[in-house]
């Protein structure tokens, strides 16, 4: 079978690839420890699948609005407004099949073939591919022990050229496991501010933080970047959610 050049040019995903190979080893008796995938070690909590088993018995099972059912983005917009200071209307909420899913979208959305989006280091190994796919070009901004694998404000502002459109900002970090501070977030904004550049703000780790570690949705900050800021999160994480 032929496929198209644009499909040819992603390569299998690499996360997928270091997973199976940690099964293979267990499944032989290894003692291995898999850090590819970003999947909690606990199970998805049972208050959870009763509802689930309660929805399908209720035939809960037909076509839904492609934006997602109107009383789950409700509630989604309850919760951003209540734990994250985000006053989105459930007009704005958009419910995808994951955060992968959504980050796609938000490249198909937002890039044109050509356009550079900024995407620091480390980073989950999707970004890049998802970027290619729109006809982007993905601008590496590499980081170091001494900011903590953190993007500068100076380094952000060097970045910026006429084809950027997008910056690519993932706090709590995979694979990193950092998170921003508020203050550095509040630095990054004020950069951003008098710019084209939107933000990608992939807060899918929200709750998977150190303790003492103190989260902020980067829209939050301004509203500047409330305006210029696409904010994706899920419950595959916080919830071990990853394979429903």
């Amino acid at each position: 079978m032929k496929v198209s050049q644009r499909a040819a040019a992603v390569p299998p995903s690499a996360t997928i690839a270091v997973t199976s190979r940690a099964k293979e080893m267990k499944a032989k008796g290894l003692d291995v420890l898999g850090f590819a995938a970003g999947e909690p070690d606990f199970d998805t909590p049972d208050f959870i699948k009763e509802a689930a088993i309660e929805a399908l018995k209720k035939g809960q099972t037909k076509y839904t609005p492609a934006a997602g059912i109107p009383e789950l983005r409700k509630a989604i917009a309850e919760k951003l407004k209540r734990e994250n200071g985000l006053d989105y209307s459930f007009e704005q909420i958009v419910v995808n099949i994951g955060a992968k899913h959504s980050v796609y979208m938000t490249m198909q959305t937002l890039v044109d073939p050509g356009d550079e989006v900024l995407l620091p280091t480390p980073y989950w190994v999707t970004y890049p591919e998802t970027i290619k796919l729109a006809g982007g070009k993905a601008v590496l901004l590499e980081t170091s022990a001494q900011t903590g694998y953190k993007i500068t404000p100076g380094q952000l502002k060097a970045a910026i050229a006429d084809k950027t459109v997008l910056l690519v900002l993932n706090s709590p970090n995979n694979p990193g496991g950092f998170c921003y501070s508020p203050d550095e977030l509040r630095a990054l904004a004020k950069v951003l501010e008098g710019t084209k550049v939107m933000v990608l703000s992939d807060e899918i780790y929200e709750r998977l933080v150190y303790a003492g570690t103190q989260f902020l949705s980067f829209a939050a900050i301004s509203q500047d970047a409330y305006h210029r800021t696409m904010t994706i999160n899920g419950l595959s994480k916080s919830f071990a959610m990853t394979g429903w």
